[in-house]
């Protein structure tokens, strides 16, 4: 009784199955084109340059203008030392100028007064020589006071520790009221001009990569690619994994920062001729890829191998996916093997 209660029950149910409209998809063809096989590796983002700003004078920190992660312009002020003691000794030595340019006009005048007696010949020739030398040995010494002086307002403008480059402040290290020694370092700057993406690769996949090919490198940080450019590799290979360090050249974005993940589709084998199916065809499921294609107005569906990531296509090299084949990129989220289906332009 219980058995034939529930066949009446399904009866209604497989028979509005039956009657459901077929699906409405988009479909689009398989292109087929020669690329190469690639797989997806992991690196690491970090600045194209990175500088340890540092003094070039020793002094007490009194003025204190950046910290971590602030942007700065090219000769932006990071700190300022303590100018007391420099001005101190660049007044000394005006002082000392103003001193010498009064005896060389002291000078001067007793050589005019000299050479005009030694015409009346009063004066000795070796007076005259006398005076005409002490008053060209002042000259000197206010050319000598002058270059001192030029040199304490270099000192003065290096009281300022600027940035060097548009760039971003990495790490602070030093704070208000430290001292500055000689050379020491205030802070670490990456410049803004631009970023690369350090991937590590096998040695055996060098053969593959060619300088300035471009690629998509996405950031998940910033939740989208950026397009770089292979500009070479760093010239050295760990001795254990025997692993070579692809750098890919990206251009500055807000958000972007040292250390954060870069993924980049790299290739792994020469070119050879593949199917490009368009992303929006795959459906995924934990170790299996799928499309649908359509066969005599019905969905079947295709497990594939997918071999190369470019662009918004996948490339696989599955024999039963020819160019040409049709495959479902629009609701093929509903379909199921052997589902009518209706195609209607995109």
């Amino acid at each position: 009784m219980r058995p034939l209660l529930l066949l009446i029950l399904s009866l209604p149910i497989a028979a509005h199955a039956a009657d459901a409209p077929p699906a409405r998809v988009i479909i689009t063809p398989v292109v087929e084109r020669e690329v190469s096989p690639t797989t997806r590796l992991e690196g690491v983002l970090r600045f194209l340059r990175v500088s340890e700003v540092a003094g070039e004078v020793e002094g007490l920190i009194t003025a204190h203008h950046f910290d971590t992660g602030w942007k700065l312009n090219k000769g932006e002020v990071l700190v300022a030392l303590n100018r007391d003691l420099a001005e101190q000794d660049r007044a000394v030595t005006e002082a000392e100028i103003a001193e010498v340019e009064a005896d060389i006009e002291r000078r001067s005048r007793e050589l005019k007064r000299l050479q005009s007696l030694k015409a009346d010949k009063v004066a000795s020739a070796s007076a005259v020589d006398d005076a005409f030398y002490a008053h060209k040995a002042l000259l000197k010494r206010k050319v000598a006071l002058e270059r001192r002086l030029d040199r304490q307002d270099l000192l003065l403008a290096k009281t300022e520790v600027r940035a060097p480059f548009d760039g971003i402040v990495l790490e602070k290290k030093k704070e208000l009221g430290d001292w500055l020694e000689y050379g020491a370092a205030v802070a670490r700057f990456g410049a803004t001009e631009g970023m690369q993406a350090v991937i590590p690769i096998s040695e055996s996949l060098l053969p593959f990569q060619t300088k300035g090919t471009t690629y998509a490198v996405h950031l998940p940080a910033l939740g989208h690619a950026v397009e770089g450019t292979l500009t070479g590799i760093v010239p050295f290979a760990e001795v254990r994994s025997k692993s070579v360090y692809l750098k890919i050249r990206l251009p500055f974005e807000e958000g972007m920062i040292e250390n954060i993940s870069a993924e980049v589709e790299l290739p792994t084998a020469a070119r050879r001729a593949l199917r490009l199916i368009p992303r929006a065809a795959l459906l995924q499921k934990p170790g299996q890829s799928t499309v649908f294609t359509v066969v005599d107005g019905k969905a079947k569906s295709l497990n594939v191998n997918i071999v190369a990531r470019i662009d918004d296509y996948i490339a696989v090299d599955d024999a039963n996916v020819t160019a040409g084949t049709p495959v479902v990129v629009d609701g093929n989220d509903r379909l199921q093997d052997g589902a009518a289906v209706e195609i209607v332009q995109p």
